[in-house]
């Protein structure tokens, strides 16, 4: 019989400072690195914002790949100066989340998690250039 060890108790992931990418002037339907492809990650939260003067922006995206598999949040009317959670609640389609100015964290103790992360951003505008603001929170095993 296996000797189990009663002792053991696996380390918790290391919760990492967050990291922000704010670009002032993005170019249309440019994906905007805002987490490099790291491993071991836990991604707790991400948020995304836009700002325009005049002409809304359409749509707001953030696109998750967590082991070779891409998923995209998206934000298809975002209202300006708005944060917007990553939330994987999708009525529709698994392999696509939805972006809501309500964070579910109090339901969930992370988002999600992979042997290789990558976070991106992206908006895309026609006339007036909008500002864009990407937020990721996250632990390192």
């Amino acid at each position: 019989m296996p000797k189990i060890n009663v002792g053991y108790q696996p380390q918790p992931p290391i919760h990492q400072t967050a990291l922000a990418r704010a670009e002032a002037t993005p170019i249309s339907n440019t994906l905007y690195e805002v987490l490099p492809t790291t491993r071991n990650v836990r991604l707790i939260g991400v948020a995304a914002l836009s700002t325009w003067a005049v002409t809304q922006p359409t749509p707001l995206e953030v696109i998750i790949e967590i082991d070779g598999v891409t998923l995209t949040f998206s934000q298809i009317n975002p209202i300006t100066a708005t944060w917007y959670s990553c939330s994987m609640y999708s009525p529709s389609n698994v392999a696509e989340g939805l972006m809501t100015t309500t964070d579910y964290c109090i339901q969930r103790s992370f988002l999600l998690e992979g042997r290789t992360i990558r976070v991106q951003a992206r908006i895309i505008w026609a006339i007036t250039q909008p500002t864009l603001s990407c937020r990721v929170k996250y632990a390192r095993w």
